[in-house]
């Protein structure tokens, strides 16, 4: 049986290539077309119009490779296309992070709309300001009862500054623990070693509130997957892009310390309120964050401004090949009567959700 050899290879070839078939499609952005060029920034050697795809090949800085239903090979525009990923041989986590609005503070904040938004969008989810009130954190409380026993979390045992400041804000991490479970030997959130900004605050106070961190990973039918997650709020320094950076740039110290503290894991995020748009935030930490969307926040119309400051960051983005395409910011508005009535009763933010493929662990 001479040609049983060959089949078989072709077979394999075939499975291969079909095991993560991933599409590039463009975005919501794309009236006409999208160009495809023969290297980032090159030549336009093709294009897709809205409902076209082509094959996810490999993703670079700014741009993913992609491979054409002619055969021939090029580059699309992160900025301007979108991976959709083939849900028939994957299992996926939806992670984000989302600024609701001074949580805990005021009684205008309307729980059974930000829970409903969580169960509607997320696995696991980094929250941040998350308010003090006589050294509590009321709002968290309210918004973990209002998502129900699907849900459970992790807050900080301390805010950031460690004092009684109503300004002060904790860290909390929330998820389905049908799905997500803290690694083995992890049961809360560590801070990033810096000073706590309270009364017996020691050494260099780097951050006004320092990044928590805890360990994650699948559980049950959803595959494996684990991964370091840190939940982070920048100053705001009255929009001082300088200032903000010089805070921003020892985020790469801060994944330092979540790598020593877990040697052998190589996916290590940071999420949350950067108060950065991307490009600034690329140049304080030297590392390429293509959060997709228009903006993230609102002003007090609810009307989204051009302030695209909500990111994920993933350190060693070549390590993480768990990562489907990029976070964005989904907008989430409709389900308040109207922009405005969201801004007041929900948040001034909106959340941004990344997916990660859900498979064999690779670390």
């Amino acid at each position: 049986m001479p040609y049983v050899k060959p089949l078989i290879i072709i077979i394999l070839v075939v499975f291969s290539s079909l095991v993560h078939a991933d599409r590039i499609v463009p975005s919501e952005r794309v009236e006409s077309r999208l160009i495809v060029r023969d290297a980032p920034g090159g030549d336009r050697i093709s294009s897709l119009e809205p409902g076209q795809s082509a094959d996810y090949i490999a993703s670079v800085p700014y741009w993913y490779e992609i491979r054409l239903q002619s055969g021939a090979t090029g580059f699309v525009s992160k900025a301007w296309s979108r991976v959709v990923p083939d849900l028939t041989t994957s299992e996926t986590l939806r992670l984000g992070s989302w600024n609701i609005k001074k949580l805990g503070h005021g009684n205008q904040k309307n729980y059974p709309l930000v829970a409903g938004i969580i169960e509607g969008h997320f696995d696991i989810l980094a929250v941040v300001e998350v308010m003090q009130k006589q050294g509590g954190h009321p709002g968290y409380n309210q918004l973990l009862v209002t998502l129900g026993s699907g849900w459970t979390g992790i807050v900080t045992d301390k805010p950031r500054p460690d004092t009684s400041s109503g300004s002060a804000e904790y860290y909390a991490i929330l998820y389905r623990p049908s799905i997500i479970q803290p690694c083995q030997g992890w049961s809360g959130l560590r801070y990033h070693q810096d000073n706590s900004g309270g009364p017996n605050g020691v050494g260099e106070d780097r951050f006004s509130r320092e990044p928590a961190y805890g360990c994650f990973r699948t559980v049950g039918s959803t595959g494996r997957f684990d991964f370091m997650l840190a939940a982070y709020h920048a100053r705001w320094a009255e929009g001082d892009i300088e200032d903000i950076q010089m805070e921003v740039k020892h985020l790469n110290e801060v994944f330092s310390e979540m790598s020593s503290a877990n040697p052998t894991e190589k996916d290590l995020l940071i999420a949350g309120d950067f108060n950065l748009v991307p490009l600034d935030l690329d140049d304080a930490i030297n590392i390429e964050v293509p959060t997709l969307g228009s903006g993230s926040t609102l002003n007090g119309q609810g009307e989204r401004t051009g302030n695209l400051y909500d990111h994920l960051v993933v350190f060693d983005a070549a390590e993480t090949k768990e990562l489907i395409g990029s976070a964005e910011v989904i907008d989430v508005r409709n389900v308040a009567t109207n922009p405005r009535k969201f801004f007041q009763t929900v948040s001034d933010h909106l959340p941004i959700m990344a997916k990660f493929r859900v498979g064999t662990d690779d670390d």
